[in-house]
């Protein structure tokens, strides 16, 4: 009984020593903001992606998708 009464404190004493020494430590960014470049652009992909055509719709610049027909794949 002495050594499981012995272990809980021990590890209760871990547990706060661990928490103040990372509250104390100095603190740390986000991943957002130390992984963060200047030069990306999310908002404006450009169109070297897929072509200034591209509706996103399948079949649209096929003459095979006539009248709702789908495209094989």
């Amino acid at each position: 009984m002495g050594m499981i009464f012995t272990g809980i404190v021990v590890s209760i004493a871990i547990a706060f020593g661990v928490g103040y020494f990372l509250l104390s430590a100095q603190q740390q960014q986000p991943a957002w903001q130390v992984y963060s470049s200047e030069s990306t652009r999310v908002g404006d992909p450009g169109h070297n992606l897929v072509g200034q055509n591209w509706t996103g719709e399948p079949g649209d610049n096929s003459t095979a998708a006539v009248g709702g027909e789908e495209t094989p794949s």
